[in-house]
């Protein structure tokens, strides 16, 4: 059956198959499916690994997405005894976090 009267290619289209394929069909034709295997794959798994997406809950804790900062090699530098430390920590902060700075 045609979706759209006298179409030509209608019966080439009813050779694909089924438009409502069973959960066995759908999981037999995912077997070989391209989940994870490039940023730009059709299909990704919850995870915290490059080419896995994160689940809309995540809060960056390094459990269940990656912790903030991992790999960027941060390096924290100044004398803990006065406040230089404290600024380049704010000044680092400020580079990750969108915070407003109400120090003084």
């Amino acid at each position: 059956m045609s979706v759209i009267k006298n179409d030509p290619f209608g019966s080439s289209k009813g050779e694909r198959g089924s438009l409502n394929p069973s959960p066995d069909e759908v999981r037999a034709f995912h077997t070989r499916s391209d989940a994870d295997s490039a940023t730009n794959a059709q299909h990704h798994t919850l995870g915290t690994k490059r080419n896995q997406a994160c689940a809309g809950d995540h809060i960056h804790d390094g459990v269940n997405s990656r912790l903030i900062g991992t790999g960027q090699g941060l390096v924290l530098t100044g004398a803990k005894g006065g406040n230089v430390a404290l600024t380049n920590l704010i000044a680092m902060l400020a580079e990750w976090i969108e915070f407003t700075d109400a120090t003084t």
